[in-house]
């Protein structure tokens, strides 16, 4: 996955334009970085890559690079 798809499906998540989006962000700025955010993340990497993260893992991401890492 590229990063400029990556930045696509984060702003999908998230609910915002890609164009809005900064790497440094924290994800906490975000209204819509909730429980539903975490499992729509779950549900792509799942989808995507095969893999199934746990919650857990998901909400030790703090900003949009850090989500942007976790989907490598």
């Amino acid at each position: 996955m590229t990063q400029e798809e990556k930045k696509e499906v984060v702003a999908e998540i998230l609910e915002v334009d890609s164009a809005e989006l900064q790497e440094e962000q924290a994800l906490e700025e975000f209204e819509t970085w909730d429980s539903v955010a975490v499992l729509s993340v779950i549900a792509t990497m799942d989808e995507k890559f095969g893999k199934l993260p746990n919650a857990s893992e998901v909400i030790k991401c703090k900003t949009v690079a850090d989500l942007y890492r976790f989907m490598e």
